[in-house]
């Protein structure tokens, strides 16, 4: 007969073993240390993205400094124009946005906010100029064809060649009063 060192057949070390595992996981879990947090890596590729920022914030704190009135440096002028732009609904790309704010933060020297809003001026004009020389997709009544009109054809029954409303020179309704 073999003796055993508990009377359910798991061993004292067993026991031990188990509860002193089970103490340091406790343990890790109430101080933040959990061995699962320190088994991921970290990469570059992992690094989020930066903020969003609202161009139009950018532009009203870069206006609200240097709008100083008609005889105003070169950035007064530039912001002005590029307000102006704002105002008439063509707002400036996300890229022209992150070289203001890198303007602003480069400050006291201008060169980099001129560079940036000389650029974010003229992607808002070619947006204007694009957008202009994009034709109207339907939506629009077509032309009204009035008589004497070049093109227009009222004067005949016939507005085109091949007319379904009309059979055999014949229009197939008359007109009233005729």
């Amino acid at each position: 007969m073999t003796s055993h060192n508990s009377t359910d057949g798991v061993s004292l070390p067993r026991i031990a073993a188990g509860a002193v595992l089970g103490a340091a996981l406790a343990f890790g879990t109430v101080t933040g240390i959990a061995p699962l947090a320190a088994a991921q890596p970290t990469t570059k590729a992992e690094v989020p993205p930066p903020p969003r920022v609202n161009p139009d914030q950018v532009l009203m704190a870069i206006s609200q400094e240097y709008q100083t009135g008609a005889s105003g440096g070169q950035v007064s002028k530039l912001i002005e124009q590029v307000m102006t732009l704002r105002k008439r609904g063509i707002r400036p790309s996300v890229a022209n946005t992150q070289a203001l704010l890198a303007g602003l933060d480069a400050r006291p020297n201008q060169k980099p906010l001129i560079d940036a809003l000389q650029s974010t001026l003229i992607y808002q004009r070619k947006v204007m100029a694009q957008g202009a020389n994009q034709m109207p997709s339907g939506g629009g009544a077509p032309p009204v064809a009035t008589p004497g009109s070049p093109g227009g054809g009222m004067g005949s029954p016939a507005w085109s060649p091949g007319n379904p409303m009309q059979q055999g020179g014949e229009t197939i309704f008359p007109m009233p009063g005729r």
